[in-house]
């Protein structure tokens, strides 16, 4: 039995990844492209799976291929959990409607006052 999953990963770059591009491969997992509290850049995506093992393993591949860059942290659940750890109503993830904490975001991060000093 398949299940919609969302995935978060982060790959293993800081540098500038082509967003028009990375959102056109990513167009049918209705992604948000952004960049991770460490600065890495990080890929928000939904997509159904057969298991949490086909979700990892998916979300990672589909990270890559979009950017570019090697995965190195991937968070994955089931839309429910999901659903249910942001405080949504249930159908608020799909057609990209996302909450104001999953705005879009442009890459590169541009760095702190703290980490320019």
């Amino acid at each position: 039995m398949r299940t919609m999953y969302v995935a978060v990963v982060e790959v293993a770059t800081r540098n500038e990844i082509d967003l028009d591009e990375a959102k056109r491969q990513l167009a049918d997992y209705r992604p948000i492209i952004g960049t991770s509290p460490r600065g890495w850049a990080e890929v928000q995506m939904s997509f159904m799976a057969t298991g949490l093992a086909h979700a990892c393993t998916k979300a990672a591949a589909l990270a890559r291929a979009a950017t570019g860059a090697e995965s190195i942290a991937c968070q994955v659940m089931t839309e429910h959990e999901y659903i249910a750890r942001q405080g949504l109503e249930p159908g608020l993830v799909g057609g990209g409607r996302h909450t104001a904490s999953h705005e879009q975001w442009s890459l590169p991060r541009q760095p702190t006052a703290r980490e320019a000093t």
